[in-house]
């Protein structure tokens, strides 16, 4: 036996991570019966949203302020774009728009007493705003601070984070003329510090009370680890709260733990140890959420929050910037999309912001995009044609958990106080947008995301093996985007989420507790499809080798594999504004053949693409007639399939090519629609038509050439 399998021996089952997320852990049941009864009718509300300046005066008069923190104030004439920023006349013309939701200036890290000027301004925006039916979150920098903080703050060394070496976290640190500290060094606070909660929960108190601000924007709350002394003792807690004995950690002592040393690039985990220091930053970084949020709905209960975690960006988040979204972020209203992720095509590379609403979806949060047009975070970035507007605001309106919105509409244009909404092509295309996603509200309201596919993911393989796993998951759910299938996930934090799924795919997820693997083996004895891509479960949640494999002796008729070559994709970061490219995986057809074999008509919806077999062999096979729709015809039209009330089914075509209006294309429906005789057809100009249900033998709808963004009712 080797000596990792004696450790995880010895540690049984050792401490199970997901029972954080189940409430076996201290506060964990707290935050979920406060947080999750508090949050869900202030996150369904309907909002539509838009940056509304994030950085005053006080902060653009700094030497290190940049072009992209002060969008404006940065060029001539940027004080007249500011007047009108917080002008009457602004907020008018942004609440006819559709505007409802605003994001603004109210904290940027150099103290609440210095920028009080910046808040007085924020204050008067929000009673005009309030006026005009718009709600207003104030930004709150929460990742990072400048060393002037500490004329407010004190004694840096008891809440500024610490390098492995001992020194604080100092950035942009220049000893050109002085050894001394710059006063606009950046910097960044320790989470575990009181001193720190302390002054954030000052500003949070200033912000509701004074300001009248309806909720914040905390931007920038991933963290790389802290070293600091707090930190080290924290751990070592942690590890004897967990253990009985270090010698389930390789350990002659628990005084021995010493905090493991950030690997680049991320490595396969294997040593106990430094999969227990990934669980405790992960498990800290929530901890100081949970508490920010609690006092915030203590204050106002309907307060909404917004957190910034600089996601979706990476594989390897749980372990380089100690975020797991579905402990992270169940606590919280919004979570911000930020990356380069803007709607499009691109050399044959489908961008979007997909995989972020259907992570939001399967957590429960609302995801808000922000994004910027190939990875550049300037104004080339931003949507330059009406086209670009419409698919920005169809991707968000087409996945429910998303916010619609526009990040781009306030940003300078030029000099003086023009901004990109005086564009009349570029406001008439928001306008339009808005005006048909806010004219549907009522129709769709109440719309569940059907149940045919879901990606399952847990927190173990991705955050220990994600080297292996992370572009086995992005090449599955590449080829369901561009294969036309209605698809969802799941976390293994959430085994309840499984029932009523038809199909699940796991994809490279090597470390699996008994607990998700007996869940797995219950779904496909009751029913279910699975698919297995590549290796998983060969590993428990703590790493020890698993034999015989957890699936075997399941009905092979339920069960469909592919070589996870086919399916692995190729996925790269590009530029400053970190746009994520996930190529298509050669095989991916040979996933939609998967499905097709265990699920087909089971689907509820399909849209299919060309040159694909009417019944594509493997997905087929395991599936039948379960899957509720697919599209046939183009793989850059997106689905989104949702049942409503009445027995009706929305299902939302976003076409992310829309100088190219595909034609001939197919919806395929499942047998729970084969009575239906026909669906409407609806379209952002304006535009209705009925649309006749065919069979042969399927149901299916024969469908027009498709603009940017379509909605089909299916009655």
């Amino acid at each position: 036996m080797s000596r990792r399998c004696v450790l995880c021996a010895l540690a049984g089952a050792s401490w199970l991570f997901g029972c954080l997320l189940f409430g076996a852990l201290p506060g964990a049941a707290r935050a979920a019966d406060d947080s999750r009864a508090a949050v869900t009718s202030v996150t369904q509300a309907p909002y539509y949203w838009t940056y509304w300046g994030w950085s005053g005066p006080v902060y653009a008069r700094q030497p290190d302020a940049t072009a992209v923190e002060r969008p404006g104030l940065g060029i001539a004439g940027g004080e007249e774009w500011y007047e009108r920023l917080h002008s009457e006349e602004r907020v008018k013309a942004m609440a006819d728009v559709g505007i409802s939701l605003a994001v603004t200036h109210f904290y940027w890290g150099l103290g609440l007493e210095s920028e009080r000027e910046d808040q007085q301004r924020t204050a008067e925006l929000v009673k005009l705003a309030h006026k005009h039916g718009i709600k207003v979150l104030g930004y709150c920098k929460s990742g990072s601070s400048h060393y002037a903080l500490v004329k407010e703050l004190p004694e840096p060394e008891k809440w500024i984070s610490r390098w492995s070496g001992g020194k604080l976290k100092i950035y942009d640190y220049k000893p050109a003329e002085s050894p001394n500290i710059p006063p606009m060094a950046s910097v960044e606070p320790c989470i575990l510090s009181p001193e720190w909660l302390a002054y954030m929960k000052r500003a949070i108190r200033i912000g509701l009370e004074d300001i009248g601000l309806d909720g914040f924007h905390f931007d920038n709350t991933c963290r790389s680890p802290c070293y600091c002394e707090r930190c080290q003792r924290a751990f070592r807690e942690w590890l004897v709260a967990r253990h009985s004995s270090p010698r389930k950690l390789g350990l002659n002592s628990f005084d021995e733990a010493r905090l493991p040393l950030l690997r680049t690039p991320s490595p396969e985990i294997r040593d106990p140890l430094e999969q227990e220091w990934v669980r405790f930053r992960c498990h800290i970084m929530a901890e100081h959420l949970d508490d920010l949020a609690r006092f915030a709905r203590s204050i106002r209960p309907e307060v909404i929050l917004l957190h910034n975690p600089g996601w979706p960006r990476r594989l390897d988040q749980p372990y380089r910037l100690a975020m797991w979204m579905p402990l992270q972020s169940r606590h919280f209203t919004l979570v911000w999309a930020e990356n380069g992720n803007s709607a499009r095509m691109s050399d044959d590379v489908l961008i979007s912001q997909i995989r972020a609403y259907k992570e939001a979806a399967a957590v429960g949060f609302r995801a808000v995009s922000t994004t910027w047009k190939g990875g550049v975070v300037n104004a080339s970035g931003l949507p330059q044609t009406p086209e670009e507007v419409g698919l920005q605001v169809a991707e968000a309106a087409a996945n429910k958990a998303a916010v619609p919105g526009a990040n781009w509409a306030l940003r300078p244009d030029g000099k003086g106080d023009r901004m990109r909404i005086d564009r009349p092509e570029l406001r008439e295309a928001l306008a339009k947008s808005l005006r048909f996603v806010r004219g549907n509200e009522k129709l769709l309201a109440g719309g569940r995301p059907v149940r045919d596919i879901a990606v399952f993911k847990t927190f173990d393989s991705m955050a220990f093996n994600s080297p292996e796993a992370g572009p086995l998951v992005s090449g599955v759910e590449e080829s369901l985007i561009r294969s036309g299938f209605s698809w969802e996930m799941v976390f293994g934090e959430d085994l309840r989420r499984l029932d009523g799924f038809t199909t699940i795919i796991l994809a490279g997820q090597s470390h699996l507790s008994n607990k998700e693997c007996e869940a797995i083996r219950a779904f496909v004895k009751r029913g279910g499809n699975l698919i297995l891509v590549g290796d998983n479960g060969r590993h428990d949640e703590n790493g020890c080798e698993r034999s015989p494999s957890p699936f075997e002796g399941l009905d092979e008729n339920r069960v469909a594999r592919v070589e996870a070559d086919a399916v692995r994709s190729t996925v790269s970061v590009v530029g400053l504004g970190e746009e994520v490219r996930v190529l298509l995986p050669k095989g991916w057809k040979q996933l939609a053949d998967a499905i097709e074999r265990v699920a087909g008509s089971r689907l509820s919806v399909r849209l299919e693409f060309p040159g694909s077999s009417p019944e594509s062999p493997a997905i087929e096979r395991v599936a039948g007639s379960r899957l509720s729709v697919r599209l046939r015809g183009a793989n850059t039209v997106a689905v989104s399939g949702y049942e409503l009330d009445g027995n009706r089914l929305a299902v939302h075509l976003v076409n992310y090519a829309p100088a190219e209006q595909p034609k001939d294309l197919c919806l395929e429906l499942g047998g729970r629609w084969e009575k239906s005789r026909a669906a409407r057809l609806l379209t952002v100009d304006g535009s209705e038509r009925n649309l006749r249900v065919r069979r042969d033998p399927q149901p299916r709808l024969e469908l027009p050439p498709l603009g940017v963004y379509t909605v089909l009712i299916v009655e």
